[in-house]
């Protein structure tokens, strides 16, 4: 064989070759295993490619097209290696329509930053399009012509592998997010990238949630490669609101002082948090109909001896970006170690991180749902009716209902999404006036905010704060609050990037010293119940510099999630300590429970924390925590946390179920169910003299308030 077709053979292989090496080597970058689907797929989608390059019979075509496609696998990847390097995650097809790529572009320094520290794998990663041009394209001009037999070969290794992959598969249910059902019906970002990798992930993302095409199946979880753990944990959970010793202080989220016993609950028939809903069983829409059998037979949590504890009083509930309790400490943030050891202290409190960062943080937080990966969910529900949102559930009951950002007010289209949940919302760009720094200052939002509803009618008041002062990147060049409390934290022995960390979450600890002393003058303290959950852990610290905050190695998959959760109230006078395994997703149904609110447990994914019966942590993964185990998707193995037999039986249950929460979730997102069942209106919100009055009619008039507020 001549020397000329020998290069000609070579470079109808060098897309495949492109698409083995980046995958490999972004899966490298961020922390991902190599997975043997990742390689039948990228091979699958290269070969395709490269067989519709051949079919046009003309060098110069091929020698162009070869390159163009090189350079926009090149720039996929480090973009999305930025993107993950700032975020923790990639960006989906949904984050493009959205405007994401522009709400990055809104902090140039971050993206600098990013690209700073990753120099070294954006350098690998432009490898290929660096040699092409010199080296490869002198190959191309080689493919003999018409080149039909190269066709032939090329489309035939396409079939084949695609066959053999595709069946491979469809046939693979192996755990919770286990092949068949990422391909098929369930789109994760998350699990896909580490099963399939990038390129095809963003295929599968823009099958399913661009095009709309994707099969519905019942749930069927293959758990015979599961391995169960035989040592299990030295503690085990405690299902309700006990007393603990007192720790030593620490920079730790455990942090807490001596408790005075508090009353252990005694089982009692408390009523069920459930609502009169009539689950239509023959529904002809079919995802409706598998809705309504899987809430109508699901178990509804009790009421208990702390439903309507806070019944009547005033919420700030925060969402604290980028916070973590390991910043706690009684001499740099005094309020901070106050709030969370004075009022509920939660010893085993995560926040997992999810698809669109601090947005899905949020919406998390203040809806109880599982966000839907490849949307953003807070954008999407904005079409919704959202009769569980805090500030609809207050509003109805009297009370002024306010959020508040104290970045740009239209980021990740809060403007769309906070006025369905119930609220007048005011941002920078948007009625909220203070010096735009990077990041803002949670202060100066407090100093400006405080008048709106402490305006001395004394009528009761929800609001809701978004921070920003704690956001990445954690160095004193890019981050004006980590430069203004340098001095605070110069003597701590720590690296510069975990000093700047926690320089900027000081400014929180201000903001809430000033919130509360705001609320004493005003006479409102023991009236107000302060709640703030992280919307993530740091995930802008490497993980050493994590590992360094919170003085251990993160080993296990779910370490780096465990965080603070901070539940007071003015005239609570003893702490209470709660062992139970609870995340972000409890925080919704919980403050609802406090409350007295009328809610229907079955159509929160999350569950009241002080309910008696068993609740789930979830992640984004599928891995979960309930009272028996710890189950990690990515390695398939489980955990056991008490002292008895697990069986595979209990473990596909307990797989199957989370699954099943997933799916319904993400429907209740995607098909407004909320709207679906109460098609007239919720009927707790709605007044005897407007019970025909448009559900979408408060979320107009707060769309007239932002206006206003901007003109």
């Amino acid at each position: 064989m001549e020397k000329k077709t020998i290069y000609g053979w070579i470079s109808i292989f060098w897309l495949p070759l492109v698409m083995l090496i980046s995958e490999g080597c972004f899966a490298l970058l961020v922390g991902n295993p190599l997975s043997y689907y990742t390689g039948v797929y990228a091979l699958s989608m290269a070969l395709f490619v490269t067989v519709l390059i051949l079919l046009v019979p003309k060098k110069n075509f091929r020698v162009i097209s070869f390159g163009v496609i090189t350079h926009l696998l090149t720039i996929v990847y480090i973009s999305q290696y930025i993107y993950f390097k700032i975020f923790g995650t990639i960006f989906v097809w949904a984050s493009i329509s959205s405007g994401g790529a522009g709400a990055v572009a809104e902090y140039n320094n971050v993206v600098r930053n990013a690209m700073l520290h990753g120099w070294w794998g954006i350098l690998i990663l432009i490898l290929p399009s660096a040699f092409y041009w010199p080296v490869i394209r002198r190959f191309v001009k080689e493919i003999p012509e018409p080149g039909r037999k190269q066709f032939i070969s090329v489309a035939s290794a396409f079939a084949a592998i695609t066959l053999i992959g595709t069946l491979q598969i469809l046939s693979d249910r192996k755990g919770a997010s286990n092949p068949r059902r990422l391909y098929l019906s369930e789109f994760s970002q998350d699990a896909s990238l580490r099963t399939f990798g990038l390129a095809p992930t963003m295929t599968l993302d823009f099958r399913m949630n661009v095009i709309g095409l994707k099969w519905e199946e019942k749930i069927n979880v293959d758990v015979s490669d599961i391995v169960i753990e035989t040592k299990a944990p030295d503690t085990t959970i405690a299902p309700t609101a006990t007393p603990v010793p007192t720790p030593e202080p620490t920079r730790a989220p455990d942090a807490t002082p001596t408790p005075t016993p508090a009353p252990t609950p005694t089982p009692t028939p408390y009523p069920k948090n459930v609502l009169d809903i009539d689950f239509d069983l023959e529904e002809e829409n079919k995802t409706y109909r598998n809705m309504n059998e899987f809430f109508s037979q699901r178990e509804p949590t009790s009421m208990n001896e702390y439903t309507g504890m806070f019944e009547g009083k005033n919420l700030i509930l925060l969402t604290a970006e980028a916070f973590s309790g390991y910043v706690i400490d009684p001499e740099l943030t005094p309020t901070l170690y106050k709030l969370s050891t004075e009022g509920f202290v939660f010893n085993n409190f995560y926040t997992p991180i999810w698809y669109v960062s601090t947005s899905d943080g949020e919406f998390v937080e203040t809806t109880g749902l599982i966000p839907k990966s490849g949307t953003w969910s807070y954008t999407k529900i904005a079409k919704n009716y959202m009769p569980f949102a805090f500030g609809n559930q207050f509003a109805a009951l009297g009370y002024k209902t306010y959020a508040f950002h104290d970045h740009t007010y239209t980021y990740y289209h809060r403007d769309r999404s906070y006025p369905v949940m119930g609220y007048t919302y005011y941002g920078v760009g948007n009625g909220l006036d203070i010096e735009q720094t990077w990041p803002e200052s949670d202060v100066e939002m407090i100093e400006e905010t405080v008048d709106y509803y402490l305006d001395g009618s004394g009528d009761p008041f929800h609001v809701y704060y978004m921070t920003v002062s704690g956001h990445l990147p954690y160095s004193y060049g890019d981050n004006k609050m980590s430069t203004k409390h340098r001095d605070l934290v110069k003597d701590l022995d720590y690296s510069t990037a975990v000093k700047a960390y926690i320089a900027c979450q000081i400014e929180l600890d201000r903001a809430l010293e000033l919130l509360i002393q705001k609320l004493d003058e005003a006479g409102e303290l023991e009236n107000t119940v302060i709640a703030l959950g992280p919307d993530h852990y740091p995930y802008g610290l490497e993980s050493s510099q994590y590992n360094e905050l919170s003085g251990k190695k993160m080993t296990d998959p779910f370490s780096r999630y465990e965080n603070t959760f901070i539940l007071w109230s003015g005239d609570m006078t003893e702490p209470v300590v709660v062992d139970k395994y609870c995340s972000s997703l409890d925080i919704a149904p919980t403050l609802a429970n406090l409350f007295g609110l009328p809610y229907d447990s079955r159509l929160y994914i999350g569950t009241d924390i002080f309910a008696p019966e068993p609740n789930y942590v979830i992640f984004s993964d599928k891995s979960f925590i309930n009272d028996k185990i710890m189950y990690s998707a990515g390695s398939g193995t489980v955990t056991p946390l008490v002292d008895e037999d697990i069986t595979p039986e209990y473990i596909k249950e307990c797989i199957e179920y989370v699954s099943g929460l997933y799916t319904n979730s993400g429907n209740i997102i995607e098909k407004d169910y909320y709207g679906y069942l109460f098609p007239d209106g919720a009927p707790w919100l709605i007044s005897e003299t407007e019970n025909t009055k448009d559900p979408s009619d408060a979320s107009d008039q707060a769309d007239q308030e932002n206006t206003s507020a901007s003109e």
